[in-house]
């Protein structure tokens, strides 16, 4: 079972084929359930236990987690930001920090971001007298937009600017963290 894991693997870093650990998880936990099965007649084997119960919290951890989560790498990122053409469209980080340091932008134009971390925390900051529109979510963990915070469970928060309909200017956020916690100040 682990040569072909290791195959698989190596196949999948070399781009031969494009493997997803949804698929690839539960497939292992199978050929570990078929195993016991076919196993149970020759007496107990607790280490296929073992795996198997290892193997299915890494399937529910997979199952809840958003497809995504982990793409952006592991470690803390801080950016600060201050011409609009250094302003990405997206910034990823899988388990982590990432702090997003906008006071100093220059905006020439709308724009929109979209932020997202697996498990770790994203800290942003506004630049001031830009009008924004901001949809956070937290699978688990705080949203804090501009001093007004909820946590718990699928936390989903949401903040326009009150002229943003007006404005000549804006900038859009999609934030999403899966687990942790999402801080807005301006």
């Amino acid at each position: 079972m682990l040569v072909v894991v290791g195959s698989l693997w190596f196949l999948d870093a070399t781009d031969v084929i494009d493997l997803r650990a949804a698929i690839v998880l539960p497939a292992v936990l199978a050929v570990i359930g078929l195993a016991l099965i076919i196993g149970a007649f020759d007496g107990p084997h607790p280490g296929l236990v073992v795996a198997g119960v290892f193997l299915t919290l890494a399937v529910l951890a997979v199952a809840v987690a958003p497809p995504d989560a982990l793409h952006g790498g592991i470690g803390e990122r801080s950016i600060h930001v201050t011409d609009q053409a250094s302003l990405a469209p997206t910034y990823d980080v899988g388990v982590g920090q990432l702090s997003l340091d906008l006071s100093d932008l220059e905006l020439i134009e709308s724009a929109s971001v979209d932020i997202t971390v697996g498990a770790g925390d994203v800290s942003l900051t506004l630049p001031p007298n830009v009008a924004v529109d901001i949809n956070a979510s937290a699978g688990a963990g705080r949203v804090d937009l501009l001093g007004e915070a909820s946590e718990g469970l699928s936390v989903n928060r949401t903040y326009t600017s009150e002229d943003f309909d007006s404005a000549d200017d804006t900038l859009t956020f999609d934030i999403d963290v899966a687990a942790g916690n999402i801080e807005v100040d301006q």
